[in-house]
C-alpha cells in the first residue's frame, strides 16, 4: 500500500503506534522509516518545554520518570519525516467483516460460508488500556458448535451494544466485548471506535528554535535569557536583542563566564573591566520567584529569538508608506486601534522559525495528567521526539501592561499602582508564580492572554484568507504576548498574515473589540466556562493547550478586559 500525505498531516495524525485510515482499510503505525536526524536544537530551551508540558503528568505519576530523567539531561533526539521513505504501517485491527452476511473473520481474504469473495473490511473498533498504553484487537468467541461468528449492529457506535451471534444455530455468543488486560497494571481494555481522541492523543510541544545554531549561541553569549527579560520590560528597543542597551550585571557577567569554563583570575579581570558607568547605570533586576524568573526569561528569549532575523514593526510600516492614505492608516488608525484593544505592539516575522515537536501520547482520560502519559524511547532507553523544524509567517501580539493591571485590579487583585509599561509588567509579575503551580493572579493572565489569542485567530482567518486550522499559537503570558503564525505547509509561506499586518489590522482589532461576546449555546456555555466549539474554542492543532484556560468573561460582560480598555482615562 502506498499513499502519499503532507509532512504536517504526518506529524499530527501518523505517529507510532496510532492508528489510521488509508487505501480503504485502519492500519497502526509501527514506525517512520528511516527518520532524519534535526541537528540544530536549541536542546536546553526544548528540555525546559517539555518538562512545563509533561508537568501535569508528573505530578499525577503518570509520567513514566520522563520529567525525572530530563532533569537528569537523558539523550533527546529530534527526528523529522524522511519524505523519501515515509512511514511503515500494518493492518490493524485484525477483525474482518463480510460485507454480504457480517460474519467475521482472521483473515482479509478467502471465500465466505455465505459464497462472497469480495474483500472483506474491518471492524472499526479496538481495545485499549490507559494504564499500560497496549492496544489491541478484539477478541470475539466463535460458537462451540458451528466454529462460526457474526455481528449484528444496533445502529450505534457503542461497542457494548453490539450483538455477536451464530450465523447456523443463531445462538448470541456475546454482547459487546469485555477482556482483562493481561500487563502488571491490572484492570480491564475499553472499546471504542479506532479514532477516537480515548484511543490515541499525542502530545506535543511548539517552540522557537532558530534554524542556525549561530543565532542561538549570539543570544546566549548577549546574556540569554537574563537580558531578554530587561530587553522585553524596556520594550523591545532596538531592531535586535543585541543592538538593546540594557547592560548585564556584574552577577550575571560572572555567571557567564563561569558557564564558558573561564578561571577566578579571568573573571576577576573581566569583571574590573566594565566601566563603571555601565555598573551604575544598570538597572537592578527585577526580583521573582525562581521558577517564575525560569519561565519569564524562557518566554522572552523565545521573543528574542524569533525577532532576530525578521522583525517588521509599526514604525516600518510608517516610514516606508508613500502616500497620504497610508501614512493615516499609519500614524492614526492603527495607534486608536491598538489603544482600544489594548494592545501594547503587533508586529510581523515574516521567517518565523519554529519547531513542531510530538513527544508521546496518552489513551483514555484526554485531559493532561488524567491518564499515562506514553513517550518514544529508541532501544538505548533515550528519549525520541517526532518534529518539524520550519520557517513561516508570524504577527508578535503583546498587550499593553498598564492595561493588563488595570483590568487585574478590577478583578480584584492586589497590585501596588504602576505609572508605566514597565512598572506596571513588574508590579504584575512580582505576584504571579510558576506556570506549573500558578496562583490566582497567573491564572487570570494566562487565560486573559490565552483568551484574547483565540479571538484573534478566529477573526484573522477570516481577513487573512486561510482556513482557521492553518493558524496556530504560541502563548507567553509572563511577557503579556503570543504569537500567531500560520502552520509551515512545505517550503513556503502562505502571506495572508502579512496583507493583514498592512492593510486591515485596524478593522480586526475594532472588530475584537466590538464583537458580540455572547454564544449561540448560552446559557449553557455560559455556565460551563464560557468557552466552547461554538464561541472560543480551535481545533487541534492550532491549540497547544487543549482549550483549557479560555472564557469569555475575561473580554467582555462588565468585568472583561475589553470593558476596561473602552473606557475613558479618566476613570
Amino acid at each position: 500500500m502506498k499513499e502519499f500525505r503532507s509532512a504536517s498531516q504526518i506529524l499530527f495524525g501518523h505517529l507510532p503506534e496510532q492508528t489510521i485510515d488509508a487505501d480503504g482499510g485502519i492500519w497502526k503505525v509501527k514506525r517512520w522509516i528511516e527518520p532524519r536526524m534535526v541537528s540544530a536544537i536549541d536542546t536546553g530551551a526544548l528540555r525546559e518545554e517539555l518538562i512545563r508540558a509533561a508537568y501535569p503528568w508528573k505530578e499525577n505519576g503518570q509520567d513514566g520518570g520522563f520529567v525525572d530523567d530530563l532533569y537528569a539531561r537523558r539523550s533527546i533526539r529530534v527526528k523529522s519525516l524522511n519524505r523519501d521513505e515515509g512511514i511503515w504501517c500494518e493492518p490493524f485491527p485484525r477483525l474482518y467483516l463480510c460485507q454480504a452476511c457480517h460474519r467475521l473473520h482472521d483473515e482479509p481474504l478467502g471465500q465466505c460460508k455465505c459464497g462472497s469473495r469480495k474483500r472483506r473490511g474491518q471492524l472499526p473498533f479496538v481495545g485499549y488500556h490507559d494504564a499500560c498504553g497496549t492496544i489491541k484487537t478484539p477478541y470475539v468467541a466463535k460458537c462451540p458448535t458451528h466454529g462460526q461468528r457474526a455481528v449484528r449492529f444496533p445502529g450505534t457506535a457503542s461497542a457494548a451494544e453490539l450483538i455477536f451471534y451464530c450465523p447456523v444455530c443463531n445462538t448470541v455468543i456475546q454482547r459487546g466485548f469485555g477482556a482483562a488486560c493481561d500487563c502488571d497494571q491490572g484492570g480491564t481494555l475499553s472499546f471504542t471506535v479506532h479514532r477516537s481522541g480515548t484511543v490515541f492523543k499525542p502530545r506535543g510541544i511548539s517552540m522557537i528554535n532558530p534554524p542556525r545554531r549561530e543565532i542561538m549561541n549570539t543570544i546566549e553569549e548577549a546574556g540569554g535569557g537574563e537580558r531578554a527579560l530587561e530587553w522585553v520590560l524596556d520594550g523591545m528597543a532596538g531592531r535586535r536583542l543585541t543592538e538593546s542597551k540594557v547592560a548585564l550585571s556584574p552577577e550575571s557577567v560572572r555567571k557567564l563566564l563561569e558557564a564558558r569554563g573561564a578561571d577566578e583570575a579571568t573573571i576577576q579581570a573581566m569583571l574590573a573591566a566594565i566601566p563603571l558607568n555601565n555598573q551604575a547605570n544598570n538597572r537592578k533586576p527585577i526580583e521573582l520567584e525562581p521558577r517564575l524568573r525560569a519561565d519569564a526569561e524562557r518566554h522572552a528569549k523565545q521573543i528574542a529569538l524569533a525577532t532576530f532575523e525578521s522583525r517588521i514593526t509599526l514604525s516600518d510600516l510608517l516610514d516606508r508608506s508613500m502616500g497620504a492614505s497610508t501614512r493615516e492608516l499609519y500614524a492614526s488608525k492603527y495607534p486608536a486601534a491598538l489603544a482600544k484593544a489594548g494592545i501594547e505592539r503587533v508586529e510581523l516575522v515574516d521567517r518565523f522559525p519554529i519547531l513542531t515537536a510530538q513527544f508521546g501520547y496518552t489513551r483514555g482520560a484526554p485531559n493532561p495528567g488524567d491518564s499515562r502519559l506514553r513517550t518514544y524511547r529508541d532501544q538505548n532507553g533515550d528519549y525520541t521526539i517526532y518534529g518539524d523544524l520550519g520557517e513561516t509567517e508570524a504577527l508578535l501580539i503583546r498587550l499593553d501592561p498598564r492595561m493588563v493591571h488595570k483590568w487585574l485590579v478590577a478583578m480584584h487583585e492586589t497590585l501596588a499602582p504602576a505609572t508605566d509599561s514597565r512598572g506596571a509588567a513588574e508590579t504584575i509579575l512580582s505576584r504571579m508564580t510558576a506556570m506549573e503551580q500558578p496562583n490566582q493572579t497567573t491564572r487570570l493572565v494566562v487565560e486573559l492572554v490565552h483568551s484574547i489569542s483565540h479571538a484573534f485567530i478566529r477573526r484573522a482567518a477570516v481577513y487573512a484568507g486561510i482556513e482557521r486550522s492553518a493558524l496556530a499559537e504560541l502563548i507567553l503570558p509572563t511577557a503579556f504576548s503570543f504569537f500567531v503564525y500560520a502552520a509551515p505547509r512545505g517550503s513556503f509561506v502562505l502571506g495572508g498574515l502579512q496583507a493583514l499586518f498592512e492593510s486591515e489590522l485596524h478593522i480586526l482589532l475594532n472588530g475584537l473589540v466590538d464583537d458580540e461576546y455572547r454564544c449561540a449555546l448560552d446559557p449553557g456555555c455560559e455556565d460551563n466556562g464560557a468557552a466552547c466549539a461554538v464561541c472560543l474554542h480551535l481545533g487541534e492543532p492550532s491549540c497547544h493547550m487543549f482549550n483549557t484556560a479560555l472564557s469569555r468573561k475575561v473580554l467582555a460582560g462588565g468585568n472583561g478586559y475589553y470593558d476596561i480598555t473602552t473606557l475613558p482615562e479618566s476613570s
